[in-house]
């Protein structure tokens, strides 16, 4: 290496450490135009293209150092990378093995492994996937790697609905990061999904004392919306404690709401949560005050979902039609369902007050149980369209129907609807 170029390399080299990734790149393509066959030349100026987001200049220059020096198993990673990046993934499953061919240092090689088990759960084979994990794991270096490697072992768990091996997971990731709220969050959402809500409030306590909660204003909201989560279960398991529970949910929320200097997007999330506990508490109005002012885009439909629930509990059904019918080109099934099942039903209790209406009702009763059956014949595990459909044909006098259907649910929706059957046929 003569001198010019070792200044060179230096130069790019300082560039690179202090952020002037623009700069160190300028400096590696000196030493290029110099000495075309300088391979770390390549290897920087791939690295700074990257932390660029230049990935396909990147391509290029780790694709020269691989031609230049063909036998560097750290070479072969660098580009398996970028393939990654490119989601080109056979070209960097076979870098990937190139690298390990010609040996990596271990440091390197726990990233390979780890990003060879993201290449196979991304191809959805799980089972090699926690292999690959495993074996980077067993390399025994830990490293800002390992969290992200505990993660995904996490996110691959829950989605195969194995929470105990994700639970496992998450408290070696709590132990890993101490200080760091996410670990918490994350093992109390895992704790919660399996029901154990006493062990949830125990982590909630963990992270407060521990943690950076107050460091992060969503971190400080996480927890509060946590404890609120937490009552509202205790009033679904305890009935005849509800009304305390949710009232206490309530407190805490208006709690929160004294922090000062809440960015507008955790106060609105704060205004769902509340008026949907003062839906439970069947204090429409108040929940109706709660969403009065969101007019942001991304909210206007769940605030218009919430609204059309209180205007249905508070028999204004004129308010229902004219939310429902706001609802019903929605992208959320969950929304059209709703605004299709209260239209027709609206129609109904409208028709009863004035037969001039009752025409109008049957054209939209009919509309929604056909549009509820197409639902269930484009997905027979679609329970809901079953459900509102069910409702339908009771509300309407068809028992039979609504019996028959109700014999096609699981038994822990049955019991509910057949009741609901009955009140049906009692009022007539």
């Amino acid at each position: 290496m003569n001198e010019k170029i070792k200044e060179y390399f230096s130069n790019a080299e300082v560039a690179f450490v202090n952020g002037q990734h623009e700069v160190a790149l300028e400096w590696c393509e000196k030493i290029i135009s110099e000495d075309p066959t300088y391979v770390d030349a390549y290897t920087g100026a791939g690295k700074a293209s990257v932390v660029l987001d230049r990935l396909d200049d990147a391509e290029k220059y780790f694709s020269e150092a691989v031609k230049i020096d063909n036998t560097s198993g750290e070479k072969y990673f660098n580009l398996a990378n970028i393939k990654f990046g490119l989601e080109k993934y056979p070209e960097a499953l076979a870098n990937y093995a190139k690298a390990e061919q010609f040996g990596c240092e271990d440091d390197v090689l726990q990233k390979l492994y780890y990003q060879i088990g993201m290449l196979s759960h991304i191809t959805g084979d799980v089972k090699s996937a926690l292999l690959n994990f495993d074996k980077a794991e067993n390399i025994g270096l830990v490293s800002s790697d390992t969290k992200d490697m505990l993660l995904k072992r996490i996110q691959i768990y829950v989605e195969a609905q194995d929470f105990a091996s994700a639970e496992s997971y998450a408290i070696q990731l709590k132990l890993l990061a101490p200080g760091e709220f996410r670990s918490y969050q994350i093992y109390f959402q895992i704790v919660s999904m399996m029901g154990k809500f006493e062990k949830a409030e125990e982590i909630l306590r963990e992270a407060e004392k521990y943690a950076d909660v107050e460091a992060d204003v969503q971190n400080k909201a996480d927890v509060y919306f946590d404890k609120a989560m937490l009552l509202a279960v205790k009033a679904d398991m305890e009935p005849e404690n509800a009304a305390t529970h949710y009232q206490s949910s309530l407190d805490l929320l208006d709690e929160f709401l004294k922090t000062a200097n809440l960015p507008q997007d955790i106060i609105t999330k704060v205004s769902f949560s509340k008026a949907e506990l003062y839906l439970k508490l069947e204090r429409f109005d108040d929940a109706l005050i709660c969403i009065k002012d969101i007019d942001a885009d991304d909210d206007i439909e769940k605030a218009n979902f919430i609204k059309l629930s209180c205007y249905v509990s508070k028999e204004d059904y004129e308010k229902v039609g004219e939310y429902a019918d706001r609802l019903k080109g929605s992208e959320n099934d969950q929304y059209v369902y709703f605004a299709t099942y209260t239209d027709a039903f609206t129609a109904m209790k409208l028709a009863q007050k004035d037969k001039s209406k009752k025409e109008l009702a049957e054209i939209k009763y009919n509309n929604a149980v056909a549009y509820f059956k197409n639902r269930a014949f484009e997905n027979p595990q679609d329970v809901y369209a079953v459900m509102f459909r069910i409702r339908l044909y009771a509300e309407n006098g068809k028992s039979t129907q609504a019996e028959e259907l109700a014999k096609l649910l699981p038994e822990t929706l049955k019991a509910e609807l057949n009741e609901y059957i009955l009140d049906c046929q009692k009022m007539g």
